[in-house]
């Protein structure tokens, strides 16, 4: 019985709620068995797989084009950008006169 683990063990290994290992269940990617009428267990091979498809999905892209990049700045800073643009023109425009 040493590859079964616990509803609890399942959770706190994957690092998710309760939920999410009903909705594993019911989804068929977890199989689970009930030992004395109420206890579930689950394989500890299925667990480490999807403990693996996990990990897979929560590793950030690390090849981002540095056009994303590029569009990424301009979409959080471009008032600020435009805004120093505007103040430079003045300026400009309040020198030359």
């Amino acid at each position: 019985m040493n590859n079964l683990l616990s509803q609890e063990e399942v959770k706190s290994f994957l690092e998710v709620e309760d939920g999410e290992v009903d909705r594993l269940v019911q989804g068929g990617r977890l199989h689970a068995y009930k030992i004395g009428g109420t206890y579930l267990r689950f394989r500890k091979e299925e667990v480490l797989t999807i403990k693996q498809d996990f990990n897979s999905r929560r590793k950030p892209s690390l090849s981002i084009s540095w056009f994303v990049r590029l569009w990424d700045f301009w979409r959080f800073n471009n008032f600020y950008i435009v805004s120093l643009l505007v103040v430079a023109a003045l300026f400009f425009f309040v020198i030359r006169s």
